[in-house]
């Protein structure tokens, strides 16, 4: 009888579905506006270059992002494809290349911030801001006792 008792989603799957809300708000948002083109998965590597200005090699994007070289590659190849990144010579080693936002690029890292923030300030009409800012404190502290951890 007591396995009856633990239905619902559990804390995981909450945060999924919460994540996967605010993804779908941000893609119409941005496609309303011209981004229809980009996909759940590039906003790994958009969210690691947006505060990269002169951008980043392929392998610290990679690990900033926290998914394989090769993962990394694949999607560099299609930002760069879709106008959203390139490829410049690194100034600190002539073999080396950095991959940085376009002009494009920024323009959609902004609009997805903003559309962000949008979502944040809806959420928070609904359960009240102070629940919200109770949230993001606790996940900073989760992501930091993890990552203190390793």
């Amino acid at each position: 009888m007591e396995e009856f008792a633990d239905r619902g989603p559990l804390l995981g799957a909450l945060l999924r579905l919460a994540h996967q809300s605010l993804i779908r708000s941000v893609l119409d948002g941005l496609a309303r506006e011209g981004y229809g083109d980009v996909q759940p998965a590039h906003f790994a590597p958009m969210v690691a270059l947006w505060d990269a200005p002169d951008g980043l090699r392929a392998t610290e994007l990679a690990a900033r992002a926290k998914i394989t070289k090769q993962s990394m590659g694949e999607l560099v190849e299609q930002l760069a494809a879709r106008g959203y990144v390139e490829r410049v010579p690194d100034p600190q080693d002539g073999r080396a290349w950095r991959i940085r936002m376009t002009s494009r690029g920024r323009k959609a890292g902004r609009l997805g911030r903003k559309l962000v923030r949008d979502v944040e300030a809806d959420w928070s009409g609904r359960v009240g801001r102070a629940r919200i800012e109770q949230v993001r404190k606790t996940l900073k502290m989760v992501l930091q006792q993890e990552q203190s951890a390793l």
